[in-house]
């Protein structure tokens, strides 16, 4: 059994070969393409695997993941495809929308998404700020996720806007996630989000490598609609505790 097989049966998941395949063909894609495109830090193949494969599926340990057409998840600042098409490789039947600002990280996704020929799987070039104003969009999804290098305060501004009442938004952090959860209970509040939980991951998984702390968040109640604020502002402004 490889590692990647060997902690994926450790999240819950097994993946068909065609599964497996599709992975590893992603990874080849993303190095070549990484000498181009600065996509990723991380371009070694196996810290590929563990810290962005594994650590984007690792979201099902928190918030289990319904593989059906009707759960639908957004990615927001999905980047290179993490966490959102590494679910979709993981998660086939699920509707998976990736938000994207970047046009050459566009570009990339939608170039992965024709060469793994994936269906059911959105890619909007668009801010946070501008997209979670769209009715189509808004307070729309089951599921948000999101891997930026923001802030807590900033990112709940920019992913809560697109969650479901009672839907969940599950944030990648680092080992600083408690400090921020304890600065960012007043933005996730105005936001509509209300339980909030921490997980860090690294010891469910064995990995010392993986420093990841999932920020889970649990939807209350409708954002009020002057909510995210105009692109930037939200960076610039965080609604940090007073």
């Amino acid at each position: 059994m490889n590692n990647l097989t060997k902690h994926l049966k450790l999240i819950g998941i097994n993946l068909s070969f065609a599964q497996i395949d599709q992975l590893y063909r992603y990874r080849e894609m993303l190095i070549e393409w990484n000498k181009n495109i600065n996509l990723t830090a991380i371009d070694e193949p196996n810290e590929i695997l563990i810290k962005h494969f594994i650590d984007s599926i690792s979201i099902h340990i928190v918030e289990p993941i319904y593989d059906d057409p009707s759960f639908r998840i957004i990615d927001v600042g999905s980047g290179a495809g993490f966490p959102g098409l590494v679910l979709k490789i993981a998660f086939p039947n699920c509707n998976i929308t990736l938000l994207e600002a970047t046009n050459k990280k566009v570009q990339f996704l939608e170039h992965i998404k024709n060469e793994l020929e994936l269906e059911n799987l959105n890619i909007i070039k668009n801010r946070a700020e501008t997209a979670a104003h769209s009715r189509m969009y808004r307070e729309s999804f089951d599921l948000v996720v999101a891997r930026g290098v923001a802030e807590l305060a900033t990112l709940s501004e920019l992913t809560l806007p697109f969650c479901k009442i009672n839907g969940i938004c599950v944030l990648h952090k680092g080992p600083n996630a408690f400090i921020e959860a304890s600065k960012s209970s007043s933005a996730i509040n105005k936001m509509g989000g209300g339980k909030t939980e921490l997980f860090p991951i690294n010891h469910k998984l064995d990995l010392p490598a993986l420093k990841t702390t999932f920020v889970k968040i649990t939807k209350l109640v409708e954002t009020p609609l002057k909510f995210p604020r105009p692109d930037g502002v939200p960076k610039k402004q965080p609604l940090r505790n007073k």
